[in-house]
């Protein structure tokens, strides 16, 4: 019985060993692996948000001359014929040409003395352009995107710096070519296993942007910025359903690139590993045992009939 317990501990503990061994070494691959992809997804991201960060600056360049260019020729046109603009039908003959929303014209103060829009006549150019009222040759354009009617307003000094021409232009199809509204797809194309999921922030705000997750698109994140002090890194979080997420995430400009896995699906063949280990181990030790008990038995049976 001595020798059948000792037998017994010893499998015992060498299931164990083994269950612990496999779990530690299938759990560092498995979250290697998870790590690696994540890295994959990161870069991937970051790589498209430095072309998509390059490429509007492109646009906006080539935007800014244009619009700056259909201000000069203006300037130059009124410059030539100083009729013009009294001329209240020509100056809206030049607007629809350019196709704008507005013709103004500044004196060297930077009133406005004649306009396509009645309303403008009497105000001021904007203050931006004020300080150019003196320049013989001076255009510039101002993108002003962020309001509720995104507008471009361009103006060109006119008549060797005697006044100034202010065009303003309607921006609704610049900002359909500027917007991000592809970043809200990136993110979608690169799934991060069953349950995990990969999102772009806006580092200000903390509002997801773009989510393998598209219900959380213009939500914000409900963990602590603090927690991304660093330009990457990666913390634990909570779900609703109180189960510990791995996040990873990693800075690139104005935008956080962050990757969540459940660390249940980090784990996943880690546990089914063990589980086939202590499984088969504990079928082991019990044919084993069984083997022991008959082999018992058949020795107590031969020392009965001696």
């Amino acid at each position: 019985m001595k020798l059948y317990r000792w037998v017994m501990l010893s499998m015992a503990a060498c299931i164990a060993v083994l269950a612990i061994a496999a779990g530690y070494t299938v759990g560092v691959v498995s979250q290697n692996n998870v790590i690696a992809q994540i890295d994959v997804n990161i870069g991937s991201i970051e790589t498209y948000l430095e072309k998509n960060h390059n490429a509007t600056q492109l646009l906006t360049d080539e935007f800014k001359e244009d619009y700056s260019a259909k201000t000069r020729t203006i300037a130059m046109l009124l410059a030539q014929d100083s009729s013009f603009i009294t001329d209240d039908r020509t100056l809206e003959e030049l607007r629809v040409t350019v196709n704008a929303d507005m013709i103004s014209v500044a004196d060297a103060d930077g009133n406005v003395v004649a306009s396509t829009d009645p309303s403008g006549a009497g105000t001021s150019i904007r203050e931006e352009f004020r300080s150019h009222l003196e320049e013989d040759v001076y255009t510039d354009a101002l993108f002003l995107l962020d309001s509720d009617t995104p507008t471009i307003v361009a103006a060109s000094s006119l008549d060797g710096g005697h006044g100034m021409v202010q065009i303003t232009f309607s921006a609704d199809s610049v900002v359909s070519l500027l917007q991000d509204a592809d970043l809200a797809n990136i993110a979608s194309s690169m799934p991060l296993y069953s349950s995990g999921t990969t999102a772009i922030l806006e580092a200000d705000t903390m509002k997801y942007i773009s989510c393998t997750d598209t219900d959380l698109i213009g939500q914000t994140a409900d963990f602590d910025k603090s927690s991304m002090k660093r330009n990457k890194g990666k913390f634990d979080v909570k779900d609703a359903d109180g189960k510990t997420n791995m996040v990873h995430y990693q800075s690139s400009g104005d935008y956080i690139i962050m990757a969540t896995v459940p660390y249940a699906e980090v784990y996943r063949v880690r546990n089914i590993v063990v589980g086939w280990v202590i499984g088969g181990g504990i079928g082991i030790l019990a044919v084993t045992c069984l083997a022991l008990r008959m082999e018992l038995l058949r020795q107590d049976a031969k020392n009965a009939k001696k």
